[in-house]
């Protein structure tokens, strides 16, 4: 086993802490830039998934604003008199097709088509959705419409975050390579 001078050594340590010291820097580096990579891999997917869902509800919202507007004219239809006032209709219109002799001054299927058209009414009328119905619904889109904002912003917020810190990581590994490399060329070089 040979053995290396004693000046040889420190030497060789030098020239590894170099070594050392340029790769660390390196790794630092490349380290950082997988480190974003990686984080745009991983929340680009739930990024991507909130945006389609924003757009969803916006158009959800949209088509709730204009079902508004379309029916807004028609809820003075929507009171309680006017559905009395069609039942009414209704009944009149069944009790004139019951009575006997009204058939020979109204034609029967004149009488059958206002019966017809009474019970639709009727049943247009209770199954419309009234306008404040359709304004809750609204403001529970506009609710998710917040919550998916809210999602995103946070989820933006945390991947800079862990971003940042492991950048600030790096860096700070990256200085102690730094550091290892300036002692080493000062050790193989004194004179400089």
């Amino acid at each position: 086993m040979t053995r290396l001078p004693v000046r040889a050594r420190p030497l060789k340590r030098a020239r590894l802490a170099r070594d050392l010291g340029r790769t660390g820097m390196l790794l630092a580096a490349v380290f950082t830039a997988v480190t974003w990579a990686a984080l745009a891999f991983t929340f680009a997917p739930a990024r991507a998934l909130l945006d389609r869902a924003d757009t969803q509800l916006t158009a959800l919202d949209a088509r709730l604003a204009d079902a508004q507007t379309a029916l807004a004219p028609f809820d003075v239809l929507a009171r309680p008199e006017t559905l009395e006032a069609v039942q009414g209709l209704g009944d009149l219109a069944r009790r004139a097709q019951a009575a006997p002799l009204l058939d020979l001054v109204i034609p029967p299927d004149t009488l059958e088509g206002a019966v017809t058209l009474t019970r639709e009414w009727e049943t247009a009328l209770n199954a419309r959705p009234p306008l404040p119905a359709l304004q809750a619904a609204r403001a529970d889109v506009q609710g998710w419409q917040a919550r998916v904002h809210n999602l995103r912003v946070r989820l933006t917020g945390i991947a800079l975050l862990t971003g940042a810190l492991l950048t600030l990581l790096c860096a700070w590994f990256a200085a102690g390579q730094w550091a290892l490399w300036r002692w080493a060329e000062d050790q193989l070089n004194p004179s400089s």
